[in-house]
Formats: C-alpha cells, structure tokens, sequence
C-alpha cells in the first residue's frame, strides 16, 4: 500500500534537517572557539606563575627583569597569535595588591628608541621598581606580584567570536632569601 504525504508535510524533513544542523554547528564552533580560549588562559596563567618564581629567585640580580620577561614571554609560545599588551612586575602590599612600585614593559614596536629597549626586545613604560630596590633579605622580604595583560583573538571569526577579548592575570610569589647571605 502506497501512502502518500500531506501537502503540509512535504520538505518538513529538510527544514528539520537544516534547522538541527545549523545549531549543531553553532555548537561545534561555541565548542572549538571555548577551548582554544581556554587553552589559551591557561598558557596566560602558566606565564605568569613562571615569571613569578623567576622573580622570587633573580632577587636584586641587574638582569632580573630581563630573565622575568624572558621566562614570562617564553611561556606563551605556543600559541601561534599570542599578543602581550604589557607585563608589571611590582611590589605587592600584604594583601597582594599594587603598590606605587611598578616596572612595566610592553613589547618592543618598530618606532621604539633602540637604546630604550630592555632585553632588546621590550619597552619601559614605569620604571619605579628596580632590581635593585626589590628586598630579599631576612624576614622582610618583598611580595613581588608578575602581571601579564593579553590580548586573544577568536579563530573563527563568527558570530559573537568575531572580535578580540583582553585578559590579565597575575601571580604573587614571596622573594626568596639572597643565598649568598
């Protein structure tokens, strides 16, 4: 016996069809573009974490920044398009937070003055937290903070991923006391 449609009923099943895989693709993208973000906040977390212990050992070394921002840097490159808007390095109060005692550094752009430039590849922008006046000494020691701010771009590029997102993170680690004394 030969059953036929209603005339209602033709094509419903290619529209069904269209309107499942449509939001199946919304989901596989959401998916892909969620967890290339989160791959990319962890690398941003294990950055920071890495410059801190870099930090707490380099102590009042005249280089320690330059090994912070090496190390900091160096974390992220695994990711293809990582783009660090500036990293702090500063002395925190007891409760983590800032205090006036910052360096900052941005990387280095093409119109930067060469004899500026740190580690040759990174810009001063503050400069009020030296190497050399960070304590690492007895029970006092300073509580040095690694801030990284970075900027991530969405793969794809469709519908709301379509823009960049900025995070910051920062990790706060205790100096470690100069070994020489």
């Amino acid at each position: 016996m030969i059953h036929r449609h209603q005339s209602g009923e033709r094509g419903s099943a290619l529209v069904e069809t269209a309107v499942v895989l449509s939001l199946l693709m919304v989901l596989s993208i959401g998916a892909f573009e969620w967890g290339m973000a989160f791959r990319d906040w962890l690398s941003v977390s294990s950055a920071t974490r890495e410059g801190a212990r870099v930090a707490a050992s380099a102590g009042t070394v005249a280089l320690a920044d330059c090994s912070i921002l090496e190390a900091t840097a160096g974390s992220l490159l695994s990711i293809d398009d990582a783009r660090i808007q500036f990293v702090d390095i500063y002395k925190a109060d007891s409760t983590g937070d800032l205090t006036s005692d910052v360096q900052t550094y941005r990387p280095q752009h093409p119109d930067d003055p060469r004899e500026s430039l740190v580690c040759r590849e990174w810009f001063p922008l503050a400069n009020t937290y030296p190497s050399s006046a960070r304590d690492n000494l007895g029970a006092d020691r300073d509580w040095v903070v690694v801030r990284l701010v970075f900027t991530h771009t969405w793969k794809t590029g469709l519908f709301w991923w379509s823009d960049e997102v900025t995070w910051s993170d920062r990790t706060v680690i205790l100096m470690e006391p100069d070994p020489n004394l």
